[in-house]
């Protein structure tokens, strides 16, 4: 039988769990579903525990420990489970009715502490179900059984009167209240199957609700493979994806366009390239592509891949069928805003009409994000709607949520707040550098400085075989600074051309270079970059000495090419110096994108002259 999904791991260990208060019972539960792929995707799905403890008057309380809205289970702290009352929550199962924002403002109102963070919207849900531990996630195996026609039916002979099935609707006090009578007249419900959507699983201890949620992945992995009516191939290879190689150089001509495309009215994005086998064989298949056009596996992700990606017919054979794939799809958006959007959801304004995730048939899939983590977040959620397809498929078909349904989610106030409790980004978010130099200390000074403002750098040694150190400063960089600051490419420096073409397939791109080897020969090779982004690129020749003078002599020919990059030579031997240059000239966009060369020689290690103040700004240096 075809294996449709990765399987849980029981990481229980005794002795980890118990604590003091519920609170440290739910925060190890939590760290253990969030960090399994088969039971949820990251930030996806809440926790909670009920107990008792002490009011600032040191009176005893009923309380829900409950994860916040937003929040990655995977990475839980104390703060991320604000303390509510109970008897504040309970009587609301039996009121009358109440609007969305007299919920939040009611649950904010329960909290046993000020200042709390906000709790989730499934929040009276968990308070509402009587037991001690509950927990809501989106296993890729319960979501792909209840997204097939016959998967009722099916979840009715795995589970019969131990699970209860409930329809997709948005979370309200009338979802909590009705799971939790039907939960009641049901005294052998152990789970709850939310069709499109996830499972609730709970019980009296924390290891039970954990336990509890690995059975209901395992039972329902078992009920899709009973279910198969037909091969798991998506209807076989619609296209022949090219080799490699021949794909790898279409898609450093792609995707620096497709990147420039996509950040158009943004502070810029990068892209996240998936061309896994599990990828790459959904996007080349007869029925996969068209099956992603007919909603998300769970409405989470319209928050970061939208209701649909974008779908190529074919095999791209340039930049310009991708181009205008795009502006096709933003016809398509607006038309899908107007006709589904109500003005009642339009207050927090538009979002973008530009696709979030790219199918390309033959290559891949591509997605796009802020920063690398927010790129990778929308791959994985593209990821597991590709799973999801294939097993439903499998069982005879898929169905979604439909256009109506997505529009309301994507523009439901609660479902926009999620996100925007992310931390806010630097100055340099969006920027993207090709770093290389001489000195793998001295450039990975450089670029720590220039991704603690936020910008994600591509390090190039300067020769083959000296990959190792840059390697290790990427990742301490990224340890730093978050997820793919930094990536230490394969190619060197001394192979212009094929360091250029792994930064583009790092990040789909880079908006500045940054040059500190003898040769100075990454800015030649990337000018063919700056031109397919169709923006002003930025490149730094920067070394000491008589070099930089040497190198400064590059400018003059580099611009008569006409590029429109900003290319500048700096004399310094100081990291922050070249990296102030570098971020300041990365920041500068002029309405014809060109400036002129300069040599910058500084005194002491300091771009005088030209050593604006907002150079020490952008890096946040005083």
């Amino acid at each position: 039988m075809d294996q449709f999904f990765v399987p849980p791991i029981d990481r229980w260990e005794p002795g980890k769990a118990g604590g003091p208060s519920g609170r440290d019972e739910v925060l190890y539960r939590s760290h253990l579903v969030g960090s399994d792929p088969a039971l949820t995707k990251e930030g996806g799905g809440n926790f909670s525990a009920k107990g008792v403890t002490v009011d600032h008057l040191g009176r005893p309380a009923r309380v829900l420990w409950m994860s916040s809205w937003g929040c990655d289970g995977a990475t839980t702290t104390p703060d991320d489970f604000p303390v509510l009352r109970l008897d504040d929550l309970l009587p609301l199962r039996d009121s009358g009715p109440m609007s969305e924002i007299d919920m939040i403002g009611h649950l904010v109102g329960s909290g046993l502490h000020g200042e709390q963070r906000r709790p989730g919207i499934e929040t009276l849900t968990h308070a509402f179900i009587p037991a001690a531990h509950v927990d809501h996630c989106h296993p890729d195996a319960v979501i792909a059984m209840t997204s097939f026609p016959r998967g009722r039916e099916v979840a009715d002979a795995e589970f019969g009167d131990e699970a209860i099935w409930f329809d997709y609707r948005q979370f309200d006090v009338g979802v909590a209240r009705e799971l939790a009578a039907r939960i009641a007249a049901n005294p052998r419900c152990r789970f709850v199957l939310l069709a499109n959507h996830g499972l609730f699983t709970w019980a009296d201890t924390s290891r039970e609700c954990y336990e509890n949620s690995l059975e209901a992945v395992e039972r329902a992995t078992r009920a899709v493979n009973k279910a198969v009516v037909r091969a798991a191939d998506l209807g076989g290879p619609a296209v022949t994806p090219p080799q490699a190689e021949t794909a790898h150089d279409l898609l450093a001509e792609i995707l620096p366009a497709t990147r420039a495309a996509l950040s158009a009215g943004t502070q810029g994005l990068v892209l996240h390239l998936d061309r896994g086998a599990e990828a790459l064989w959904f996007a080349s298949s007869v029925r996969g592509p068209r099956w992603s056009q007919d909603g998300p596996s769970c409405p989470d992700h319209v928050v970061t891949v939208g209701y649909r990606p974008l779908v190529l017919d074919g095999v791209p054979t340039g930049a310009a069928d991708v181009l205008s794939a795009i502006e096709g799809y933003r016809a398509w958006y607006d038309d899908y805003y107007e006709r589904h959007v109500p003005e009642s959801a339009r207050a927090l304004g538009r979002r973008s009409n530009a696709p979030h995730a790219i199918v390309l048939p033959g290559l891949g899939v591509v997605s796009c994000g802020t920063d690398a983590a927010k790129a990778r977040l929308c791959a994985d959620h593209i990821a597991q709607t590709m799973t999801v397809i294939r097993a439903a498929d499998a069982a005879g078909g898929y169905r979604s949520l439909t256009e109506a349904q997505g529009a309301l989610d994507e523009y439901w106030p609660l479902m926009r707040l999620k996100p925007q409790l992310r931390p806010p980004d630097g100055p340099l978010a969006g920027k993207v550098f090709l770093l290389a130099g001489r000195d793998d200390t001295r450039t990975g000074e450089v670029a720590d400085l220039l991704a603690a403002a936020g910008a994600h750098v591509a390090l190039s040694p300067e020769r083959a075989g000296d990959r190792a150190g840059l390697a290790a400063e990427a990742a301490d960089i990224s340890g730093r600074y978050g997820e793919r600051r930094a990536v230490a490419l394969s190619s060197a420096a001394s192979d212009a051309p094929g360091a250029v073409r792994d930064a583009v397939l790092a990040y789909g791109g880079f908006d500045a270079v940054v040059d500190m080897t003898r040769s100075g020969g990454l800015a030649l090779a990337a000018l063919p970059v700056f031109a397919r982004q169709g923006t002003p690129g930025s490149v730094l020749l920067a070394n000491d000495g008589w070099l930089a003078g040497r190198l400064g002599l590059e400018v003059a020919a580099l611009e008569t090419r006409g590029s429109g990059a900003s290319v500048q030579a700096v004399a310094a031997s100081s990291p922050g110096a070249v990296a102030r240059v570098a971020a300041f000239h990365a920041c500068l966009t002029g309405s014809d994108g060109v400036y002129k060369g300069t040599v910058l020689r500084p005194r002491r290690a300091r771009a005088t002259g030209n050593d604006h103040p907002d150079m020490k700004v952008i890096l946040n240096e005083r």
